[in-house]
C-alpha cells in the first residue's frame, strides 16, 4: 500500500481574495443599511418633534382661551351679584 505523504496545503490566493471580496461587500451592505436606518430614524425624530412642537402650541392656546373664558365668567358673575346686592 502507499504511504500517504506529508502534505502542506498551499494557500490559494484567488480563494482568499473571493473571500475577502464578498465580506468586504456584506460589510458595504451593513454599512450602508445602518446608514439608511439612521437616516429614517432622524426623520421619524423630527416629525415627533413638530408634532410635539404642534400639540404644545394646541395647549397653550386652549389654556388661553380657557382663561379668558374663566375670567369673562366670572366677570359676569360678579357683575350678576352686585346688581342683585344692589337691588336689595
Amino acid at each position: 500500500m502507499p504511504q500517504p505523504r506529508n502534505v502542506t496545503m498551499q494557500p490559494q490566493p484567488e480563494l482568499f481574495d473571493l473571500y475577502r471580496s464578498g465580506f468586504k461587500g456584506a460589510l458595504d451592505l451593513m454599512q450602508a443599511s445602518l446608514e439608511n436606518a439612521e437616516r429614517l430614524q432622524n426623520q421619524q425624530l423630527t416629525a415627533f418633534r413638530s408634532a410635539l412642537d404642534a400639540q404644545l402650541q394646541a395647549a397653550t392656546a386652549l389654556g388661553d382661551a380657557m382663561s379668558a373664558f374663566y375670567q369673562r365668567s366670572a366677570n359676569a358673575l360678579n357683575s350678576a351679584r352686585q346688581k342683585t346686592t344692589e337691588g336689595r
